[in-house]
């Protein structure tokens, strides 16, 4: 190995140049210039700091040597350094604070934004509890480990360098001294990183899972509730807390061993440093000042050096906390490159051959299955027996693991998803309502004229719901719905669907939380729709609407059969 490459593998990623543009660190270049402002305040500050001690190691000099008006002087140069010092300290600690501040923000939009980038196929493959756990648990590591650290051990280490020169200004066997003590401070800090980067991986991995259940856990309170599953939901949660937290043991334990390791060092190199200028005064070589000068900085040197062995190992585990965002946030590869526009749907669906699995769990075994432009189909079966898979495919949140599927004769996965996306209208199981107007929620912020907004409205039976809200459309809906029923959940859902005037409308137990007459009501409404491919998966089925069907399918052992 070259020496070159050697260096690399020492120097923390701060010190490396090149790092992957499009990655989530690489936003914090934005703050750069707050950041160099920084810590030019800071070296400002702190060169003032020595200065005065420099002052102060005059003094001492002047005052043993009997020029009482010389120590006059320094003592008016020493309080104008202080004046000077007190407002750039200041201005340093606004600076800093603002560009801690921006990082962050900077980072969590970043965040957010390559997430609403991220295709649907990549985000259900990833798990949301990925994402969930990153912008939490990880994101909070990142600004104290990496983020608060790095700012920190570039201020200290500018303490203890510029105390350092000063020292080794005056003698240089001091000089000497540290150029060794450097060397052996990054070999040091490397080899402890690389243990931390580690056990950081491993708790990554356990935050992902924790929050996994966590998640599962409050989604399916009213079933733990309903079905006494209290202790067995108690059980595993205990579970895995306690592996999250004994992580969190391991790496604390194995930081208290490394700053152990580090302060024995530490403290070794002060003292052989201290030796070395006792000899010197004792061989007449510094003044007394010099002694003083030397134990006034001791602060500025012991504890940058000691911060920035604690910090340095904490950094490189951040670095693999980095890696993992990055890697949630890159999109899965795909088989297929979508170029193929989409402006509608002019022909018919064709499922050809198609397998698909859950992991070992064969859900759709060799499906043929045909829906035409403009007719409506009701897709019936057992629980499992693949009747939502087939309406997750049609949404493009997965993909054929065998087979094709085509819309008008083209591959889906080949087909532009914002351009498919936008020309259909989904009505799925879980209904999600932002904390906004009710008018908000039934457009999703889209511009659609008062006569649209009242025909969908009128088409999903809402019409008495609004009349009774006292701010009529205008009326605020709580966190996901709290003051709105699961049936009219459920009736906003369709609104939403008929309003985008899509060519497919994709019904997933649409009307499982309404009463038989309004499912019936809407079900007929639906049904009506011309050139609008209704593809809908019920348990709820009604004599008196099943025949208005084009056809009905049996979805049972990944087969459909024609009922």
């Amino acid at each position: 190995m070259s020496s070159t490459a050697g260096k690399k593998k020492l120097l923390p990623r701060f010190l490396q140049g090149k790092r992957d543009p499009d990655s989530l660190r690489s936003s914090l270049r934005r703050q750069r210039p707050q950041l160099i402002w920084s810590i030019i305040l800071f070296t400002l500050a702190n060169g003032g700091g020595m200065a005065s001690s420099i002052m102060l190691m005059r003094l001492v000099d002047q005052a043993l040597a009997g020029s009482f008006s010389a120590v006059s002087q320094t003592l008016i140069i020493i309080a104008i350094i202080y004046v000077l010092i007190i407002p750039i300290d200041i201005l340093h600690i606004k600076v800093s604070s603002q560009y801690l501040k921006s990082s962050m923000l900077t980072i969590r939009q970043k965040f957010l934004t390559k997430v609403l980038k991220i295709d649907l196929r990549s985000f259900n493959q990833r798990g949301s509890s990925a994402f969930y756990s990153h912008i939490t648990n990880d994101f909070n590591t990142l600004e104290r480990n990496d983020i608060e650290g790095r700012y920190q051990l570039i201020t200290q280490l500018i303490r203890a360098l510029t105390a350092l020169l000063v020292l080794a200004y005056i003698n240089a066997l001091i000089l000497l001294l540290l150029m060794g003590v450097a060397v052996v401070f990054l070999f040091v800090s490397n080899w402890l990183g690389n243990i931390m980067k580690k056990h950081e991986k491993e708790r990554t991995e356990l935050f992902k899972g924790y929050t996994l259940y966590l998640r599962e856990i409050l989604t399916a309170f009213r079933l733990v509730k309903s079905n006494n599953l209290e202790d067995r939901s108690s059980a595993e949660f205990n579970r895995r807390s306690e592996s999250v937290q004994h992580k969190g043991y391991v790496i604390d334990k194995v930081a208290t061993y490394i700053e152990a390791v580090l302060e024995v060092f530490l403290y070794g190199v002060i003292i052989g440093a201290m030796l070395l200028v006792a000899y010197l005064a004792n061989q007449g070589l510094v003044s007394a000042g010099y002694l003083i000068l030397v134990v006034n900085s001791i602060g500025a040197i012991i504890q940058p050096l000691s911060q920035a062995m604690e910090t340095l190992p904490l950094m490189k585990g951040a670095q693999q906390i980095w890696q993992s965002v990055d890697e949630t946030l890159t999109p899965m590869p795909k088989k297929i490159e979508e170029t193929e526009p989409f402006d509608g749907l002019d022909s018919e669906i064709d499922f050809q051959n198609v397998r698909f699995s859950y992991e070992d769990t064969e859900v759709l075994s060799d499906l043929n299955l045909r829906f035409e432009k403009g007719k409506k189909y009701l897709l019936l079966g057992p629980s499992g027996g693949g009747k939502s898979t087939i309406l997750r495919l049609l949404r493009k949140y997965i993909s054929p693991d065998q087979g094709e599927l085509l819309i008008d004769g083209i591959n889906l996965d080949s087909i532009i998803s914002e351009k498919y996306l936008s020309q259909v209208a989904n009505v799925e199981q879980h209904i999600f309502l932002f904390e906004d107007s009710l008018r908000n929620n039934l457009t999703l912020y889209k511009n659609y004229s008062d006569e649209e907004l009242n025909a969908a409205i009128e088409a999903a039976g809402l019409n008495d719901f609004v009349l009774k809200q006292p701010d009529g459309l205008e009326q605020l809906i709580l966190d996901n719905g709290k003051n709105v029923s699961g049936g009219e959940k459920a009736r906003i859902a369709v609104a939403r669907g008929l309003l985008r005037q899509s060519d497919i409308l994709l019904l997933d137990e649409a009307f499982a939380s309404l009463d038989d007459e309004v499912a019936k009501s809407i079900e007929q409404r639906l049904l009506a729709l011309d050139d609008v491919t209704v593809i809908q998966v019920s348990h709820v089925v009604f004599p008196e609407t099943i025949g208005q069907y084009d056809q009905v399918f049996e979805i049972a052992q990944g087969s459909a059969r024609l009922t």
